[in-house]
């Protein structure tokens, strides 16, 4: 059983640093140094959790009215399960829930489809992001 749970980074940081490093250092490429930046200290952090292990992640930095979705992460094992949309849900929903009018993300685009099964919608042309190809991709809440 999948457990979720939203929190600030000193509670975040030591559970989902194992995975972000797995999925975007190791399986994507990403430099460890692009990786790690000043807004997860201010963002809120999505921890999926099953077995006493951190299976996903993902983060909400809410600035004003508008928020953006960042480092959607699930362990390759238990990817198509259902986490990483139980992980969008629940950071829609902490964006609700703080008054924001509008998410934001930048979708690998091989990962347009899933967002937009959430209703984003692919906003500007495609872009290079640490050497993988994105669209930014909009929701009006």
């Amino acid at each position: 059983m999948i457990e979720l749970s939203i929190t600030n980074w000193a509670e975040a940081q030591s559970l989902v640093k194992p995975l972000r490093y797995e999925v975007f250092v190791i399986e994507q490429k990403v430099p460890e140094e692009m990786e790690w930046d000043e807004f997860d200290e201010l963002a809120w952090h999505a921890i999926a959790t099953a077995d006493n292990q951190t299976v996903g992640t993902g983060r909400l930095i809410i600035t004003g009215h508008i928020a953006k979705i960042g480092r959607m992460a699930v362990q390759s094992s238990r990817r198509n399960q259902g986490i990483g949309k139980s992980i969008l849900k629940a950071l829609i929903q902490t964006a609700k829930e703080k008054g924001v009018q509008e998410c934001i993300l930048h979708a690998q685009t091989h990962a347009i489809a899933f967002y937009a099964k959430e209703d984003f919608e692919p906003f500007g042309p495609i872009f290079d992001e640490a050497g993988i190809p994105h669209v930014e991709m909009r929701l009006i809440l």
